[in-house]
């Protein structure tokens, strides 16, 4: 890509709806953070650049970060995990996702940092979603177990790891097992968040269904849970 190409594409942007401050791509195609940021944005169904955005990721790969700066350190993490589930759309491309999802995982591990909007647990769920897609399903699910064994014991309440642990379990039992199953694997995800009693009301018609329609069900839990990123994780 031309310095004249990314600038041309940042201007694509910042003409947009989305409407970004320019600030945002200071720096120019020599920076990383710029290529990463304008990355996220062609990444978006409604610009239809999908390819153009891999190639930025994939450009801030070998990036040097500063891995006592927690602001880079996440940039960089967010970067690859949404190269990751970039290429985990393209069915032939799932080793490229997985190896970027666990360069991403490496990273983020690698501080004690509690970051802003990455959470670990999720770095994890897209490992585990992304071998489930290579049908290395009981792989995933031994991980997610090794993770509720680590965590459980630790005393701290909203535990992002145990969320998507016991999420992950959840989802396939919802195509593998029975509705019940399923949403005991969901009521033990949700204990690991704080759910507010605005949100307590529609869980509770989610999980009152009937029915065995258990990857319905597992949807209306879902949509009746509280945004991920309105909970204050603690791991």
């Amino acid at each position: 890509m031309t310095n004249e190409e990314f600038h041309e594409l940042v201007h694509l942007v910042i003409d947009s709806p989305a409407n970004p401050p320019h600030s945002l791509f200071d720096g120019g195609m020599d920076n990383w953070h710029a290529r990463a940021r304008l990355a996220h944005f062609l990444a978006m169904p409604q610009f239809d650049k999908q390819a153009t955005a891999i190639e930025l990721f994939k450009s801030i790969v070998e990036a040097e970060v500063d891995e006592e700066n927690r602001e880079a350190v996440e940039e960089k993490v967010f970067a690859l995990q949404r190269l990751s589930s970039c290429l985990r759309e393209q069915k032939d491309k799932l080793d490229d996702a997985l190896y970027y999802i666990n360069i991403a995982i490496e990273l983020a591990e690698s501080t004690d940092f509690l970051y802003k909007y990455v959470l670990r647990g999720e770095l994890w769920a897209d490992r585990w979603i992304t071998l489930h897609q290579m049908q290395r399903t009981n792989i995933a699910l031994a991980e997610a177990d090794e993770k509720i064994e680590i965590y459980e014991s630790i005393p701290v309440h909203q535990n992002s790891y145990l969320y998507h642990a016991y999420r992950f379990k959840a989802q396939i039992a919802a195509h593998s097992s029975t509705a019940l199953i399923m949403k005991d694997y969901m009521h033990k995800a949700l204990s690991f968040m704080e759910i507010k009693e605005e949100y307590k009301e529609a869980l509770e018609v989610a999980f009152s269904a009937d029915h065995d329609n258990a990857p319905w069900i597992l949807s209306e839990i879902d949509k009746a849970t509280p945004p991920l990123d309105s909970i204050a994780w603690d791991i």
